[in-house]
């Protein structure tokens, strides 16, 4: 009975077998039957020549090299070198060009670090590429996205992409999907015309590689379909290499060195001097992504001493660094010296930017402090976004720590974590945050550094909730009924608003964290990223300050990318540079200074300097002079436009700010009729070339002034106003001012017209001489403001400060007392900001 059972067993298990063989046979043929292009350079005599369809056209060189195996052969392209192919596909997916189709490639990369080309639908090469492998060796591109499994060098690997656009636009590597990227437009991007250029891209990301298969498909293939097809075999290649050492979690008496060596019987030594003296076995960590894996030595040195240089090397039984050097951070009450940090975010993907971003960094703290940065900078702190693919093992070390090992041999860094990091445990395994933890372990945590308290938070969806807050706002009362704690320095990955890239801004970070930070007096600053730039603000009804430091190394996020880029209130500063900040803070006498540093832009490349820099004395904080009306005169009968004039400012500091209010409820200013503050710098919109000065569109501002040209209201009104210094102190408020509104202004409204959308038209006539009319649309009741600007960006003319309602406004501009030249005017209203040129021509 046994027997029959077993015999009973195998035949199922052959008919199976047989069964799926045939299946898989079946699809096979289905598969064929779609094959229009297939092409094997095998034959080194004809590398152009068609196993199925047409043959290849050559633009360039190539030669023959080996294949994957014995029997087969491949092509090397050549630099600027590319295949047409004509591959007969009729239109099809509900278009007039081809939208489904898969493409199959064998491909060989011999290094990673570089941009490889794939293929191109743009059939005169005069677009960007429309597949590519990144420098970390992912395949995929911007608009749909990288895959998450990255290609190892002098492997081969049979990569897909099968197309339905309006549907999907799927990756696969070795016949298995890697990424669901974002489906195109049909007769868009990613459609065919009558031809497909492969490996071309028009900006020189095509460098060498060898290629030993082609198959072009007349349908989207299926997961199983490309399954089928299958791939190369690959084990988890081992990373027995000899990496630096990298430093992270300070105390005044401990901190982490870390590593990766080939070996067994890893040690850390580490002593005062160079004869070293004290040894610690680290804690092995192995980390497997599937594609690499390497161990992970995490050694905890303890018990050292305070604001002390110590000496460490560390080692395995078969290699060894060299002797480093670091210093201990200060004890929690030292009362004494400095403290500094450098500050950036956001150098995931092109780590030779961050190369010479911290290159930069170093030259610049050298040049200021001395030569021995272990003496003189504290903490390099990163807003996130370390790496392009938080899953690919292999990225931590090429986009992270190999780029800054010249200072992170001799300087901890820290992180907090960002979105491409997502959960990763990778991320966790090389971080080692767990003793600064709170309630959900490391995933946001804080520490000390002498009387700097750093917060790192985690915005990550996944911990957008009421315990993050709950931990924030214990860790802050601590901290202010704490006298040893002076400074707060706040860290998460992404803004609450954004200028440049809206897309980023996060409502947990803008409604959660930055109030709760704003309610503790000795919260300094709030860093952050995830926009590629440089911005600068204050938060609303607060004297938190905010950074965006995104520029580290990522594609910069650019003016005019983007078509909802918003002027914000809070936003003094924004910049599309790549750069870095540093901190630095004197304990002794209670001051501070922020200076970020910039290597500039694709279109305008800089020198490592200033771009930016402002202070915080917590040692005076007297603040202004409470300022006073001057006109008009109390109880004076006023229609719009009127001009509420203030005192001259007065104070220790230069002027940052003025804020005037008006109500017709007197004393009560919660919900106020014209609630204006504005900034002595507005600096906002791409920078004009040859000379790419900053267009600041508060140029030529007189705070202590306000003009009030539309109020909508009649009858009793009130008005105060107060100032802010640029030490981040506000006076008191003025002592009320009585008005009557006696009548209504109106500027030229076009009653006919139902508005739909904020909108500036294009003046005319332009050019003008000496008159022209400028027209703007208002979406809503909004307070709008038009400015006219000469070729410097200094303020020329203000047409218009006031509340508009829905509709189309006409204003009419007279330049008879402006000489000839380019004037730009520019129309704010609410968050819409638009700016246009005109030319007067005398």
């Amino acid at each position: 009975m046994k027997s029959f059972s077993r015999l009973f067993f195998y035949l199922i298990i052959l008919l199976s077998s047989t069964l799926n063989v045939l299946a898989q046979n079946k699809t096979l043929e289905k598969i064929s039957a779609n094959l229009v292009g297939h092409w094997t350079f095998d034959n080194p005599n004809n590398l152009t020549e068609a196993a199925v369809g047409n043959p290849l056209t050559l633009s360039g060189n190539c030669t023959s090299v080996d294949g994957p195996t014995e029997t087969t052969g491949a092509v090397r392209i050549g630099i600027g070198s590319f295949f047409t192919a004509t591959h007969g596909i009729s239109p099809n997916g509900g278009g007039s060009l081809v939208n489904k189709y898969t493409l199959v490639m064998d491909v060989k990369i011999p290094v990673t670090g570089m941009w490889y080309a794939l293929y191109q639908t743009d059939v005169t090469n005069s677009n960007d590429g429309d597949w590519f492998v990144n420098p970390s060796g992912n395949i995929g591109i911007g608009e749909i996205g990288y895959t998450p499994k990255a290609l190892l060098a002098d492997q081969w690997y049979r990569i897909a992409i099968s197309v339905s656009n309006g549907i999907r636009y799927d990756y696969y590597i070795d016949g298995v999907k890697s990424l669901s990227g974002n489906k195109g437009s049909i007769d868009g991007r990613f459609s065919l015309a009558s031809k497909v250029l492969f490996f071309a891209d028009e900006n020189s990301e095509d460098n060498i590689f060898d290629i030993a298969d082609i198959q072009l498909y007349s349908s989207d293939l299926s997961d199983t379909e490309i399954s089928i097809l299958g791939g190369y075999e690959h084990e988890p290649v081992y990373l027995g290499i000899k990496s630096y050492p990298y430093l992270q979690s300070p105390t005044s008496n401990s901190i982490y060195v870390c590593w990766t060596f080939a070996g067994n019987n890893a040690i850390a030594e580490f002593g005062t001097t160079t004869n070293l003296g004290n040894q610690v076995v680290p804690e092995k960590t192995p980390i497997d992504d599937g594609n690499i894996y390497f161990n992970w030595y995490s050694a905890k040195l303890e018990n050292l001493i305070p604001n002390t240089v110590y000496y460490y090397k560390v080692k395995t039984d078969s290699a060894e660094s060299e002797i480093y050097k670091f210093k201990t951070q200060p004890a929690d009450n030292d009362s004494t010296g400095h403290i500094r940090l450098a500050l950036y975010s956001d150098n995931q993907t092109n780590f030779g930017k961050f190369t010479e971003i911290n290159d930069s960094l170093l030259s610049k703290f050298t040049s200021i402090y001395g030569n021995n940065i272990e003496d003189n900078l504290n903490l390099v702190f990163d807003s996130g976004d370390i790496v392009g693919n938080g899953w690919s093992l292999q990225q931590y070390l090429q986009e992270y720590l190999n780029p800054s090992h010249l200072i992170s041999t001799s300087i901890p860094y820290m992180v907090s974590i960002g979105n491409h990091e997502g959960d990763s445990p990778y991320f966790y395994d090389i971080m080692k945050y767990e003793d600064f933890g709170g309630p959900e372990n490391e995933k946001y945590y804080s520490f000390r550094i002498g009387r700097v308290l750093i917060v790192a938070l985690n915005s990550n969806s996944g911990y957008r909730n009421d315990t993050q807050i709950d931990w924030l706002n214990n860790i802050l009362t601590t901290a202010e009924n704490d006298e040893t704690i002076e400074w707060i320095f706040a860290f998460n990955h992404h803004p609450g608003h954004s200028e440049l890239w809206p897309d980023g801004n996060t409502t947990y970070v803008q409604d959660r964290i930055i109030p709760t930070l704003s309610k503790y007096s000795k919260v300094d600053m709030l860093t952050y990223g995830h926009s590629h730039n440089y911005e600068r603000g204050t938060a609303l009804n607060s004297n938190l300050r905010l950074m965006c430091i995104g520029g580290a190394g990522g594609a910069l996020d650019r003016w005019e990318m983007y078509n909802n880029q918003t002027n914000y209130q809070e936003i003094q500063k924004t910049i599309d540079h790549h750069c870095y900040a540093i901190v630095d803070i004197d304990i002794a006498n209670k001051s501070c200074e922020i200076t970020t540093y910039s290597i500039g832009n694709p279109d305008n490349p800089l020198d490592n300097i200033v771009i930016d820099k402002f202070f915080r004395n917590k040692a005076d904080e007297t603040p202004p002079m409470v300022p006073t009306f001057i006109s008009p005169s109390g109880d004076a009968q006023v229609s719009p436009s009127f001009i509420l004039e203030a005192s001259e400012f007065n104070g220790t500091y230069e002027m940052m700010s003025s804020h005037f209010q008006i109500t017709n409820n007197k004393g009560n200013y919660d919900s106020p009729i014209l609630d204006i503050q504005r900034d002595y710098e507005d600096i906002y919109g791409k920078p004009q070339a040859p000379n790419y000065f900053q267009i600041d569109l508060n140029s030529g501002i007189d705070l202590t002034q306000l003009s009030v040209t539309q109020l909508n209201y009649t009858g009793d009104i009130w008005a105060r106003v107060r100032y802010r210094d640029k030490n981040l102190q506000w006076s008191n408020w003025s002592s009320e001012l009585d008005l009557v509104v006696s009548t209504l202004s109106n500027t030229e409204k076009n009653e006919s017209i139902l508005v739909d959308e904020y909108k500036l038209f294009n003046n005319y006539p332009n050019p003008f001489n000496p008159t022209t009319t400028i027209q703007f649309d208002i979406k809503e009741s909004s307070y709008v403001n038009l400015r006219v600007f000469n070729n410097l960006g200094e303020l020329v003319e203000e047409l218009h400060n006031g509340n508009l309602n829905r509709g189309r406004y006409t204003i009419n501009f007279d330049a008879s007392n402006l000489s000839s030249g380019m004037y730009y005017y520019r129309v704010k209203a609410g968050n819409f900001v638009d700016i246009k040129k005109m030319l007067l021509l005398k």
